[in-house]
């Protein structure tokens, strides 16, 4: 098992350099996937993320053994799709379910899409469910980036953020999301400059890359 330390920006540090920050991950390998993740945060709070295989039990009673000091547990269980990764998420607070989710990430990590899924029927709570479109270009040309003491915050070129109701219909498109001051808003049906048309063109998307946003579905995916 190989063992890596990152920052929450997923730029891997050195162990002392983690021990010396207020929050940090440390990732457990194995055959160059992760497996476990120990996020330490600022706050002080401790909780483990775990990846579930098909072939194991009792992982919720192995972890609480592990770890008798933690009261959140993250287990997920993942699963190929193209060039993305479906990840089933069960948020696990002092031994009771709290919270299900699913989500799609990219090839880079990054999350695509997610849905918050109802613990007693299963199905997807729409008005949790929230959708992102990254792009370097689009981001470097448009973009503002939130800035930090001359870092800038954002390194995963994230363009916008979409946000569905009760129905997963889309209400809203947040463009330049990590700006502090240049949001701009994109809503249906709604006319120039406000109306997704406009949005589409200074993402450059095609349409059906653009509908993919106009519902919460996770899949299918068009090619990005």
């Amino acid at each position: 098992m190989v063992v890596l330390y990152k920052n929450f920006f997923n730029e891997s540090i050195s162990e002392i350099q983690a021990l010396k920050m207020n929050g940090y991950k440390k990732e457990f390998h194995d055959n160059n996937v992760v497996k476990k993740i120990e996020n330490k945060y600022a706050n002080g709070n401790f909780h483990v993320t775990y990846y579930k295989d098909n072939n194991e039990s009792n992982v919720l009673e192995n972890l609480s053994k592990e770890y008798p000091n933690t009261n959140v547990f993250r287990i997920r269980t993942r699963q190929n799709s193209g060039n993305y990764t479906i990840e089933n998420e069960d948020y696990i607070e002092d031994g009771i379910l709290e919270l299900k989710n699913s989500l799609i990430r990219d090839s880079k990590g990054r999350i695509i899409a997610y849905n918050q899924i109802d613990i007693i029927n299963n199905q997807p709570l729409h008005d949790g469910s929230v959708k992102y479109f990254y792009s370097e270009d689009i981001y470097n040309n448009y973009c503002l980036p939130n800035l930090e003491d001359g870092t800038i915050l954002d390194k995963d070129f994230k363009v916008f953020r979409a946000k569905y109701d009760e129905n997963g219909n889309l209400i809203e498109i947040l463009l330049n999301s990590q700006s502090t001051y240049d949001k701009e808003y994109f809503f249906p049906n709604q006319p120039a400059p406000l109306d997704l048309e406009t949005c589409r063109q200074i993402c450059n998307l095609t349409n059906e890359q653009m509908n993919y946003f106009l519902t919460d579905e996770l899949l299918p995916i068009p090619n990005f």
